[in-house]
């Protein structure tokens, strides 16, 4: 017969996953430096954290990120970009120490600059 454990005192090991992001509803317009807001399911290590933005040709670029105002909320300063197509590489550490690695693509241009996951 089998001994049936209770599962409620197993640790729970959460990993860092972007459950909302501002690009949709705030889409990044052309020529203008923009804030990105990626919401996390759980608390993020901002200082153990990164994200690259990656452009053209796979060129990333090292972006800038702050602790927002809400726990896992993480804030993106993106450059001036030109139209074209884009994705956010974050690597991101959950206040538990697990590593998540995740991209968001999204689109710069005229009238269709939306986030796509």
């Amino acid at each position: 017969m089998g001994l049936l454990l209770p599962v409620a005192w197993l640790p729970a090991h959460a990993h860092a996953v972007i459950t909302e992001d501002s690009l949709a509803r705030e889409p990044v317009h052309p020529d203008k430096p923009t804030q990105v807001r990626l919401q996390f399911n759980t608390g993020v290590e901002i200082k153990l954290s990164r994200v690259s933005l990656v452009s053209k040709g796979d060129v990333e670029q090292a972006v800038v990120i702050k602790a927002g105002a809400r726990p896992g909320q993480v804030l993106v300063s993106l450059p001036a970009l030109v139209e074209g197509d884009y994705a956010l590489r974050c690597q991101v550490f959950a206040a538990d120490g697990h590593l998540t690695q995740e991209i968001r693509r999204f689109r710069v241009g005229t009238g269709t600059a939306t986030g796509v996951k």
